[in-house]
């Protein structure tokens, strides 16, 4: 499995080679939703990142259109297209005069797309959607990996803190690692916190309040 900055240089890698193999192509970017917001993990310039904005603000625009319809948008000629009033301008400033954009299938549900853009009129053609669907499933596998790489982190932690509040309860009650564990989970359950959480506060020297003086409450029982 890809980690960490490898999944990073993956994403800006294939990024850069999308202007290598799809011909027309003057600058280009992988984009997401997170958290509601797009937002570019790789470009090959800044006007591409740039051109985030102009979609974000108006909630509407290529990338934004091929991550709702999971489909390919090309435009030939921002001039003469109306699908787009308030990107197509500011694009135009830039230079750019044509648009593709491709889905990216992700794990999470924002979605993403990888776009390309042209300084010339029906830069791109079928044969250009092609290369990037190809690109866009490799950027899918991509992600998909850099999910895994933060879930396998989070777990990582999340393993520390317990086995840091287990030391907490096995010197606070003279028992057990197994003990312990079973103590925290019962605590867990009688407080509706979750074991992480809960091992979270523990550790922490105002946490230990928590800890019961005397008797430690039973798991509930399940129906």
């Amino acid at each position: 499995m890809a980690r960490g900055n490898a999944i990073e240089d993956v994403l800006h890698n294939l990024t850069a080679a999308s202007l290598a193999l799809i011909r027309g192509a003057d600058c280009a970017k992988l984009s997401v939703i997170d958290n509601g917001v797009l937002r570019s993990t790789a470009a090959t310039s800044e006007l591409a990142v740039s051109l985030d904005t102009p979609q974000q603000v108006a909630r509407r625009g290529p990338c934004l259109e091929a991550i709702s319809t999971r489909k390919a948008i090309r435009c030939d000629d921002l001039r003469t297209d109306a699908r787009w009033p308030e990107f197509s301008p500011i694009a135009m400033t830039a230079g750019v005069r044509s648009v593709m954009s491709c889905p990216i299938d992700t794990p999470e549900n924002g979605g993403a797309t990888l776009s390309l853009f042209g300084f010339q009129t029906a830069a791109f053609g079928p044969e250009s959607e092609t290369i990037g669907a190809v690109l866009a499933d490799h950027a899918s596998i991509a992600l998909l990996n850099q999910r895994q790489e933060r879930e396998f982190q989070t777990a990582l932690a999340s393993r520390d803190v317990i086995g840091q509040a287990k030391g907490v309860v096995m010197e606070r009650f003279g028992v057990d690692a197994h003990q312990a564990f079973a103590m925290l989970t019962a605590l867990s359950q009688n407080t509706n916190t979750p074991v992480r959480d809960l091992a979270a506060k523990l550790v922490n020297p105002a946490g230990k309040a928590l800890l019961p003086t005397s008797q430690w409450p039973s798991p509930r029982s399940r129906a």
